[in-house]
């Protein structure tokens, strides 16, 4: 990339004042930024190392540069192995009693460094997002594997302590493979310090090429790929907190994809002419995080979600349906359940309901006296009052906090709103620093994943349960779930999601409709809805795209 890129990049946006009437800015076209598509992240990446990575634009990028055995396809089938394509496996083969699966490792699989990917690799990835030393996020899900063998160089063997339907998607979703001679001298407990945590070494269609903190994160294309070359020669991450100045970037042509893009903002993108509207499938959702424990004393019921009687009444004091549209307008659907309605076809749920007058019922038993001059209640001489953390690249979220702390004002509830970095936000999480935090999640296509959030065993306190949340029956049934069939699984998660509504660990808001902007010239491939950067390396371009100028051959 030219200096003069490099300053494009890093200096402010200058919003033209075409904006307002939708119409493109007049720009020079400039060769060099043909074969570099610039997307918009509306937070910068914690970090790359993806046993480590908790958020969504950690995964956008590090997808790019570290490969899974197999992808699945657009259907999301989570069950057996018909809906996948091979990846860093070329192929694979079950066992007769279905115990175990071989994986062949792609011949011409090289890493970055020109180091051939073994079936060691894969040996050494299982064993380091298992290890409690990395507490990564993902551990949790990968506990119905028992080993992982090295049968040769290509062949790596996934051994299983019971069949079920979703094996093969334990053993292939959610480990990225990693290079063992790159991260062998690396401490477990120090990955997430180490350089690979931020300039990781892959296989797959891109190279890392560098990181300029608060600005941008920038690969390039891989051109000893064995799948091919990617179209464009780099990928650039630009960081764009505000959508409107992102999307500004992007009728003047300095970006090339916006991913979320607030409704109301469609009809610009329309009279753009530059830009089309995407409407991603979206396994996406919105949601108040409750703290259950004491931040202080983690060993103690938090003061005041301690109480589920509290939870529930909190929860039952916001109406969805009306902050939902209030904040989001098209751009949501009030929630049915605790994760996404298109992960809960075959398990329904029964929320709680939009009732105030039992919500102030359930305070009065629990002992919070409403003050008669209209103010927040008390229990002695504590007010009922707690903290919504709120991330800064949200505005929408903002406006859903203020819809809810109006809510909770009339039940004599306070609710103050602390606006918080993303990455500060996702470190008070999990260091369990927090009262109440709103959070959008992007799901994976395997109901039991809720296991990271709400699962008390195997070490899950110590990974995504943020909430410190602990129930004997959501544990039993995600067990009972995780090895029987499918009807008798979609029994087993019905009574998951009934223990978890009963609880209230969280107060489930809406499901998200993702909607982005993308260059018109710029054709996305292989979008899926729990993943629209899937394929980038398969996106590709028209011969005319800047300024009405031919891209070179």
């Amino acid at each position: 990339m030219s200096r003069a890129q490099r300053t494009r990049h890093a200096a402010p946006t200058v919003i033209c004042a075409a904006l307002a009437l939708g119409v493109a800015c007049a720009k020079s076209h400039d060769p060099s930024r043909d074969r570099t598509l610039v997307i918009a992240l509306a937070a910068e990446p914690t970090l790359l190392a993806p046993p480590l990575i908790a958020e969504t634009q950690g995964f956008v990028v590090a997808d790019q540069i570290l490969e899974r055995l197999a992808e699945p396809d657009s259907t999301l089938d989570v069950s057996g192995d018909r809906a996948y394509h091979p990846r860093l496996a070329e192929g694979w083969s079950w066992a007769p009693d279905s115990l175990s699966i071989a994986f062949r490792i792609a011949a011409g699989a090289r890493w970055h460094d020109g180091r051939p990917v073994t079936a060691r690799d894969v040996r050494f990835t299982f064993a380091l997002y298992t290890d409690t030393a990395v507490a990564s996020p993902a551990a949790p899900l990968l506990t119905n594997i028992d080993s992982v063998q090295v049968r040769d160089d290509r062949v790596a063997v996934f051994w299983f302590h019971r069949r079920h339907a979703r094996q093969f998607f334990d053993a292939t979703y959610h480990m990225r493979i990693l290079p063992e001679h790159v991260l062998r001298a690396v401490p477990p407990a120090s990955l997430r310090s180490s350089t690979f945590a931020r300039a990781p070494t892959g296989s797959g269609p891109f190279r890392f090429a560098r990181w300029v903190p608060g600005q941008l994160v920038e690969l390039a294309a891989n051109t000893e790929f064995r799948r091919g070359r990617a179209r464009f020669d780099r990928v650039v991450f630009t960081l764009a907190p505000d959508p409107t100045a992102a999307l500004a970037r992007a009728i003047t042509g300095d970006v090339d994809v916006v991913p979320d893009l607030h409704p109301g903002d469609v009809p610009v993108v329309a009279r753009s002419g530059t830009l089309a509207a995407v409407r991603w499938a979206s396994l996406s959702s919105g949601l108040v995080m409750l703290d259950l424990r004491d931040p202080a004393r983690r060993d103690h019921p938090h003061p005041v979600f301690g109480d589920r009687s509290v939870r529930q009444a909190v929860t039952m004091a916001i109406d969805r349906r009306r902050v939902t549209v209030a904040a989001l307008g098209g751009g949501a659907v009030p929630a049915v359940g605790p994760l996404p309605s298109a992960l809960m076809r075959r398990a329904p749920a029964t929320m709680l309901p939009f009732d105030t007058t039992t919500a102030a019922a359930l305070l009065d038993s629990s002992g919070w006296r409403a003050d008669q001059a209209g103010g927040a209640r008390h229990r002695g001489s504590t007010p009922l009052r707690f903290t919504l953390l709120v991330p800064s690249t949200g505005l929408a979220a903002q406006r859903v906090a203020v819809l809810m702390q109006d809510e909770l004002r009339r039940l004599g509830v306070v609710m103050q709103i602390e606006i918080a970095e993303n990455a500060a936000l996702a470190a008070r999480l999990s260091d369990h620093q927090f009262d109440a935090a709103l959070i959008a999640l992007d799901w994976d296509p395997n109901p039991l994943s809720a296991r990271q959030l709400w699962g008390s065993k195997n070490g899950s306190e110590e990974n995504s349960n943020f909430s410190g949340y602990h129930s004997d029956a959501f544990d039993a049934a995600m067990d009972s779930a995780a090895s029987a069939t499918d009807s008798i699984a979609s029994l087993a998660t019905s009574q998951a999601w009934r223990a978890l509504i009963r609880d209230a660990p969280a107060i489930w808001l809406y499901d998200l409709r993702r909607v982005g902007a993308v260059r018109a010239c710029v054709h996305p491939a292989g979008v899926r809805p729990d993943a629209w950067w899937a394929s980038l390396s398969d996106w590709s371009v028209s011969n005319t795209c800047w300024a009405g100028s031919p891209r070179p051959p």
